[in-house]
């Protein structure tokens, strides 16, 4: 009496261990696809309340593989009261990435604790952690379904990404989704959830463009669902592989203002 209940667990543990190995895969290829050797992106960043634009910003953001590890640079480069307040991110494979941040007016430089990454930057509805990339070890991947369509796009493959461990006690989500372009894997769509389970924020893609055999958006937009407020970020220049140099990702080239 007892053999079918075991065979159908047994079976279902086996079919949820061939899932998460299927989006564990995915997630790599997609992580594959989108990494320059080095990127520069430079964009006009607009602050909403409701449908009200209320600031308009400039920034810019330096992307690059390094041997040892991988670096995300991201300057405000206008208007006056914000240029220069910067961000570094260093990710070497722990589990817990180093972000710095960098603020002109006092000259401070400091290292965020891991659960400051929550925090909200620069008065966007982007948080510090939202900069980082997939970080693929410190993640549990279950595909949720087929590829179906999603935004403007005929195929969508979505992806749950569970924080493990070390993560999981520093991030302010309990669980992302990602919404794969079947053609390119790119995530034009991310949902967050909140640590009681609640979707409080979406990124949302307007629009791919391909640099130099790399996709690329044209138009995202982090929509804050709880205080109806959104920070677009509209593409105005990708530049791949320039030759970016290893010292552009030092604490002392986030001191340096420009």
């Amino acid at each position: 009496m007892n053999k079918l209940p075991v065979t159908f667990s047994l079976l279902m543990m086996c079919i949820g261990s061939v899932h998460a190995d299927d989006a564990l895969s995915v997630m790599r290829d997609s992580d594959r696809r989108m990494k320059a050797a080095d990127e520069r992106v430079d964009y006009r960043m607009e602050l909403l309340e409701g449908e009200r634009l209320t600031f308009t910003r400039q920034l810019s953001r330096l992307d690059k593989r390094m041997s040892d590890r991988t670096g995300t640079l991201v300057r405000f480069t206008a208007p006056a009261a914000v240029k220069n307040v910067a961000l570094l991110i260093e990710d070497s494979g722990k589990a817990i990435n180093d972000i710095w941040s960098y603020t002109p007016s006092t000259k401070s430089l400091r290292r965020l604790a891991g659960s400051q990454k929550q925090n909200w930057f620069m008065g966007t509805d982007f948080t510090y952690e939202d900069f980082e990339d997939y970080k693929l070890d410190s993640y549990q991947f279950t595909s949720l379904a087929s590829p179906e369509p999603c935004l403007s796009w005929p195929a969508c493959r979505r992806i749950e990404a569970k924080a493990k461990s070390e993560e999981a006690d520093v991030s302010g989500y309990s669980r992302k989704v990602y919404y794969l372009e079947e053609a390119s894997r790119y995530p034009v769509q991310v949902d967050y959830f909140d640590r009681q389970g609640v979707l409080v924020k979406q990124l949302k893609t307007e629009g791919l463009q391909v640099v130099d055999g790399f996709s690329r958006p044209t138009v995202q937009t982090m929509h804050n669902l709880v205080a109806n407020k959104s920070t677009r970020l509209i593409v105005e220049k990708v530049s791949i592989n320039l030759g970016v140099a290893d010292a552009e990702f030092t604490q002392r080239a986030l001191r340096t203002e420009h």
